[in-house]
């Protein structure tokens, strides 16, 4: 398995950290993405291997332009993309949700990983097997919504979900595979104490999205195995 150039957003905790961790352990070259660069680079110098922090804000157009800009004259390509950065805020269901709280879980969760996704292509493209890899959730499955609350959350999923599938698609003709995972429940700050997973069992599908010699295109995993949409 040769070495590859990978980004992970969100990369300074939680199961960002962890990917990166387990992606630098394999010997592949991490950008480690960190909304402060500091914390980033506090986060990257605990971890062996190569281990790079950037600046990104995900939700700052001018951050994802600079990134892209800095991993084509350094590297030239990009081999994976990592959407793992993402937000839960609130408990609320559709009739009562605060639409403007809506509005900013989807600028992280969704449009943040499109603008990613858009500017890191062309790089991607120049990689003999390009991944882009978006961190879902089974709260975003189709049949969960009627479970109801979350409303920002799940929807935030669902539609990540649906742009999986469209790219997947829209990129069947190139070398660059786009699929979506689910981490399951896992104890991190977001998930909290009392979550059923260890942090290393949700960063493992993520990781193996960007290694396994051979993997599909527009599907969603968990566990490493295909689960429905």
């Amino acid at each position: 398995m040769s070495a590859k150039i990978i980004l992970v957003t969100g990369g300074n905790r939680g199961i960002g950290r962890e990917i990166c961790r387990q992606l630098a352990a394999l010997g592949h070259t991490v950008l480690l993405g960190s909304r402060d660069l500091k914390k980033g680079e506090q986060v990257a110098a605990e971890m062996e291997g190569e281990v790079l922090p950037v600046k990104l804000e995900v939700a700052k157009e001018e951050d994802i332009n600079n990134l892209a800009t800095h991993i084509k004259d350094k590297f030239g390509k990009l081999d994976v993309l990592i959407n793992n950065a993402g937000i839960l805020v609130g408990q609320k269901g559709t009739v009562d949700v605060d639409i403007d709280e809506v509005k900013r879980i989807m600028e992280v969760n969704f449009y943040a990983p499109w603008r990613l996704s858009q500017a890191m292509i062309p790089l991607l493209k120049n990689s003999p097997d390009g991944r882009i890899v978006n961190m879902s959730s089974g709260m975003g499955e189709w049949d969960s919504l009627r479970l109801g609350n979350y409303a920002g959350y799940r929807l935030s999923k669902t539609s990540l979900n649906a742009l999986t599938v469209q790219m997947a698609s829209e990129l069947s003709g190139t070398k660059v595979k786009v699929n979506a995972m689910c981490p399951g429940w896992v104890k991190t700050d977001m998930g909290g104490a009392g979550a059923d997973r260890q942090v290393e069992e949700g960063a493992d599908t993520a990781t193996w999205l960007a290694t396994a010699d051979t993997i599909p295109s527009g599907k969603f995993f968990r566990d490493r195995k295909e689960i429905s949409w």
